[in-house]
Formats: structure tokens, C-alpha cells, sequence
């Protein structure tokens, strides 16, 4: 049974736009209010940039960057259904944006991301810890150490609530953290 659930894209040239949603049991939306709160937080630093959504899911954050002037879309996704959605999403809704998706395990698949230009990095792992993902965290603040700060003007990390991000991860520092409910953005630049 296909999952019939949308999501609007809530700002830019392509605001009110519907994405398609995968299966909650393997994706989960990010809360209206937190994209609204992180892309007043980024603003204008979105336009012309690459924007990398780790564990995408079905492209909500990645769409309204694209939405909002990002240069391009690099989207990275393991779950199958998912991704299938996601591939949608993005030729129904961001056609004539400029995109890539990689599919396959974002732990081992980060490495085929070489960009040189300015670029925004979003991470957005797994909330629900299944088996082999209990160090999901660690292993995503490796991923971190490894961006070169030169070219990631911004690292954000959405994650539980309950986790505090170290203050500094590789050479990116922690300059914000907002939290909504059960979900927090931490901000990272290098200083």
C-alpha cells in the first residue's frame, strides 16, 4: 500500500507545492516551524550555494533549499522506497533545478562528495536507533571532520533533543542550537 501523505514546500518559487512522503516507517518530516526557523537562519547564505542533504528521505529540507535560490541539490539516501520518492520529487517539483542523488549508505557514500564551491551541509540521521545504529552520531561527526571548512560555510545538524552535539566537531564550531519539541538544529562554522 503506497503512502498517500504530502508535505508543502513553504517558501521561494516553488511554495505551496506539494512533495510526496514515504513511508513513515522509514522517513520521518521535519516540523514546518523548524524549516521556517532554518531558513531565516540561513537566509540570503542559501542562494548560489550547494546544498547536501544527508539522509535525505524524500528531499523536504534539499526542495525548500532549491525552492529558496540554492545552486544546486545533492542528495544523499539508502532506504529504496524513499529514494524512489524522492527521484520523484525532484523531477515533478525542482525539473529545471540542477541535482544529484546518491543512493546508497550515506556513511560509506559521503566519500563521492568532492564540491568546490560554497556549500551548505544539512544532516539529518536517524532518530529511531535500529540494529548497527547505535553509534549513529559518532559516526556522523566523522563525516563532519572530514568537510573542508573552506568550502561548507554551514554544517546544521537536526537531532534529538536529548543529544548534546560536542562544541566542536573537527574545524567547525557550534554558534546556534534551536530546539522544537523533540528535534534541535545545531548550527556549525568554522570560527
Amino acid at each position: 500500500m503506497k503512502n498517500k501523505q504530502t508535505i508543502q514546500i513553504i517558501g521561494g518559487r516553488f511554495k505551496g507545492r506539494k512533495l510526496k512522503m514515504a513511508n513513515l516507517s522509514t522517513t520521518r518530516s521535519s516540523k514546518a516551524i523548524l524549516k521556517e526557523s532554518l531558513f531565516n537562519t540561513l537566509y540570503t547564505d542559501v542562494v548560489g550555494v550547494n546544498f547536501v542533504e544527508f539522509f535525505a528521505g524524500t528531499g523536504s529540507i534539499g526542495c525548500e533549499a532549491l525552492s529558496r535560490g540554492a545552486k544546486c541539490g545533492i542528495f544523499f539516501e539508502k532506504d529504496k522506497d524513499s529514494y524512489e520518492v524522492l527521484k520523484e520529487n525532484l523531477q515533478t517539483i525542482c525539473n529545471d533545478c540542477e541535482y544529484k542523488i546518491i543512493f546508497g549508505d550515506t556513511f560509506s557514500k559521503y566519500k563521492e562528495l568532492k564540491p568546490e564551491e560554497p556549500s551548505i551541509a544539512y544532516f539529518d540521521p536517524p532518530f529511531c536507533i535500529r540494529d548497527g545504529m547505535d553509534n549513529v552520531y559518532d559516526k556522523t561527526f566523522n563525516i563532519i571532520k572530514s568537510l573542508d571548512s573552506k568550502v561548507f560555510i554551514y554544517v546544521i545538524i537536526e537531532h534529538i533533543s536529548n543529544i548534546q552535539t560536542p562544541q566542536n566537531i573537527g574545524n567547525f564550531t557550534l554558534i546556534k542550537s534551536k530546539k522544537f519539541g523533540n528535534s534541535t538544529l545545531s548550527y556549525y562554522k568554522e570560527i
